[in-house]
C-alpha cells in the first residue's frame, strides 16, 4: 500500500468526520436545514435523528475510505473515494430533514412573524482579512515566474506535466516559457478564485440573531475574519507546495512518486485545520453565539427559500451571499442575479484556465 494510498484514505476521513459533525456545528435555531426554536434540539426524537445521521455517516465514509486501498490507489477509486461520503452525507441530510419537518408541523415549531435585527458594526466586532492581502498571490506568483525564467536552461526538454498517484509519468510537454511558469500560471488562478471567495466573505449577508444581536454580531465577525485567513493561507501554502514540487521533479532534484504525497499531506493538514476551527466555532460561530443564547424563542422562518436544505432561492433577499443552511461556509442566493453571475464568471475563470493551459502546452 503506497504512501498516497494512506493519505487518500485519511482525506477521505477527515471529510466523512467533518459531515458527521456538521448538525452539531449548526447555529442553535438550526436543525438539518430546518428553522426551530434551540429547545427542539433536545427533543429526543431529534437526538435519535441525530444520531442516526452520525452513523450512516460515520459507517459509510469508513467503507469510502477503504474504497483505494481495495483499488490499488487507482484514479477511479480515489474519485470514487472522495465524493461518495459527500453523496451519501447530503441523502443522510435530505433524510434527516424529512423527519424533523415532520416533527415541526406536529409540534407547531413555528415564529411568530419575522423579527431581524441590525447587524452590530462597530470596532468591537472582528471583520475579515482585507482584500488587498490576496495580493499576496500576486508575489508569490513573481516569484515562481523568476525562479522558472532563471531556470530555464536547466529543466528538460521534455518536461513531465502529468502522473499517475504511483508517480509514472502519464504526460509530457515540451520545454517552453509556458512549462516553466506553469507554477506562475496556477498561483495567478488559484489567487483569483480565493479572492473572489474571499470578496463573498466580505459581501455576504449577516446573520444576527434577534435574541442576542451583540453577542451573535461577535461570533459571525470571529468565524468569518477565522475564515478568510484560512482561505488565505490554506490557498498560499497548497500554491507554495505545488510550485515547489513542480520545480524539484522538473530539476531532478525529487523523484515524482515523492511530489503528489507531500502536496496531499499539505492538503490533508488544511482539511484538518479546518476541521478544528469549524469545531471550535461552529458554522457562523454558532458554538460561541448559541452559549450566551438566552431565549428559546423562534424569530424567523425561512424554510421555504432553502430548496432541498442547501440551495437559497430568495429573490426578496438582496444579498446575494449567505451563510450555509447546512454546512460550514457560505453559498450564493439562487434568486438573485448577482449570485448567478458569481457562479458563472467562476465557472468561465476555471474554464478558460484549463482551455488556456491546454492550448499553451501543446
Amino acid at each position: 500500500m503506497s504512501i498516497m494510498t494512506c493519505m487518500m484514505a485519511l482525506i477521505v476521513l477527515s471529510i466523512g468526520g467533518l459531515l458527521a459533525a456538521t448538525p452539531y456545528l449548526m447555529p442553535p435555531t438550526e436543525c438539518f436545514a430546518v428553522s426551530v426554536p434551540p429547545s427542539a434540539k433536545q427533543d429526543p426524537r431529534v437526538q435519535a435523528i441525530y444520531r442516526r445521521y452520525v452513523a450512516i455517516v460515520a459507517v459509510g465514509t469508513l467503507a469510502c475510505a477503504a474504497i483505494p486501498i481495495v483499488g490499488g490507489g487507482s484514479e477511479v477509486s480515489i474519485v470514487i473515494a472522495v465524493f461518495a461520503p459527500l453523496i451519501l452525507g447530503v441523502g443522510a441530510m435530505l433524510h434527516a430533514r424529512s423527519k424533523v419537518r415532520a416533527l415541526k408541523e406536529q409540534e407547531g415549531w413555528h415564529a411568530n412573524g419575522q423579527r431581524a435585527a441590525a447587524f452590530v458594526a462597530d470596532e468591537t466586532v472582528p471583520r475579515p482579512l482585507p482584500l488587498a492581502w490576496n495580493l499576496l498571490f500576486l508575489v508569490l506568483a513573481a516569484a515562481f515566474a523568476i525562479a522558472g525564467v532563471a531556470l530555464y536552461e536547466r529543466f528538460p526538454e521534455q518536461v513531465p506535466m502529468q502522473t499517475s498517484l504511483d508517480g509514472t509519468v502519464t504526460r509530457y510537454a515540451d520545454r517552453s516559457l509556458a512549462t516553466v511558469l506553469f507554477p506562475a500560471l496556477l498561483t495567478l488562478f488559484f489567487g483569483l478564485v480565493i479572492a473572489a471567495c474571499h470578496w463573498m466573505i466580505v459581501r455576504s449577508k449577516k446573520p444576527i440573531d434577534p435574541a442576542s444581536p451583540a453577542s451573535s454580531a461577535l461570533a459571525y465577525g470571529s468565524f468569518a475574519r477565522a475564515q478568510s485567513i484560512m482561505l488565505l493561507a490554506g490557498g498560499l501554502l497548497l500554491c507554495a507546495a505545488i510550485g515547489i514540487m513542480y520545480f524539484a521533479t522538473s530539476l531532478g532534484a525529487l523523484p515524482m512518486a515523492s511530489a503528489a504525497p507531500l502536496v496531499a499531506a499539505v492538503a490533508l493538514a488544511f482539511v484538518i485545520a479546518e476541521m478544528a476551527l469549524a469545531v471550535a466555532q461552529g458554522q457562523s460561530g454558532a458554538r460561541m453565539a448559541g452559549e450566551l443564547r438566552a431565549s428559546d424563542e423562534l424569530s424567523a422562518d425561512d424554510d421555504e427559500h432553502w430548496l432541498l436544505g442547501s440551495i437559497y432561492f430568495n429573490p426578496d433577499d438582496a444579498s446575494f451571499v449567505v451563510p450555509k443552511r447546512f454546512g460550514v461556509g457560505w453559498t450564493v442566493n439562487m434568486g438573485n442575479r448577482l449570485g448567478w453571475l458569481a457562479i458563472g464568471a467562476l465557472l468561465a475563470l476555471s474554464l478558460a484556465f484549463a482551455f488556456g493551459i491546454e492550448i499553451l502546452m501543446r
